[in-house]
């Protein structure tokens, strides 16, 4: 982490905050930082800009921020099956570090019930990790989660009343059409994933039915972090490609 990202409560009125607890120790002890170092650093749902190290002691660090510009805006939306718990916690950090403005945990048929009464599904240990993921990317925007204990509530009577990006994927192994296949768009995408094994051919369908388009990188299933991962990465290089091509 050398991104601090501070709560707004945190600065003192002006532009001063004292940082204690886990970030304090990551200051001094993996970023080694000194007394006027500078440090890109941001506000939870806020500006981003720098901030300077004024005094540092073997509990606290004080910090002057000055935030000088927005932080990029984000809008594409996640909807993913709850996977194991330890899983869930690492993939909402890595959502929030690719810049996913919302992410919708569903129960899907493949998804174990007892996953969902674990810690990683309370919304403390869940804000924890996402604020990790923002740390490492250097963002401010922290994702709005969502759960749905049924998936067919979801896809039926939910989802069609949220604003959705137009452009919708869900990733299926036996998908026909490939990421490399789909063209290059514009603007913010939905990306729906399931559990490691994917979702059934009825819930492919139920998502199809909603405006899901069924993509698939390989022919091989991929664990559930790796196809986030390189599901995100090949969409964003085709809405790059579009935007390149458009300036």
């Amino acid at each position: 982490m050398n991104f601090l990202l501070l709560e707004r409560t945190e600065l003192d009125g002006g532009d001063k905050a004292i940082l204690r607890g886990r970030r304090a120790r990551h200051l001094r002890e993996v970023l080694r930082a000194e007394v006027g170092q500078r440090l890109r650093a941001g506000v939870i749902d806020g500006e981003i800009g720098e901030a300077r190290v004024d005094a540092l002691t073997a509990t606290e660090a004080v910090v002057h921020v000055s935030l000088t510009r927005a932080a990029p805006p984000v809008h594409d939306v996640l909807l993913l099956a709850v996977p194991r718990p330890k899983v869930l916690l690492r993939m909402l950090a890595h959502a929030a570090a690719l810049g996913f403005s919302e992410e919708i945990l569903f129960r899907s048929w493949r998804v174990d019930k007892s996953w969902l009464g674990s810690r990683a599904m309370r919304p403390d240990a869940q804000r924890e990790h996402l604020l990790l993921g923002l740390e490492q990317a250097g963002r401010t925007a922290v994702p709005k989660v969502t759960f749905f204990d049924r998936f067919k509530p979801m896809v039926e009577d939910a989802l069609p009343s949220r604003d959705l990006p137009t452009q919708r994927f869900v990733a299926h192994p036996a998908a026909r059409t490939r990421t490399s296949a789909i063209g290059a768009f514009r603007g913010p995408f939905a990306l729906a994933v399931g559990p490691d094994g994917g979702v059934l051919p009825y819930e492919v369908d139920a998502l199809a039915a909603a405006g899901f388009h069924a993509v698939s990188m390989c022919e091989h299933a991929l664990r559930t972090e790796t196809a986030l991962a390189a599901l995100w990465g090949q969409l964003d290089l085709l809405r790059a490609n579009c935007s390149e091509a458009g300036s």
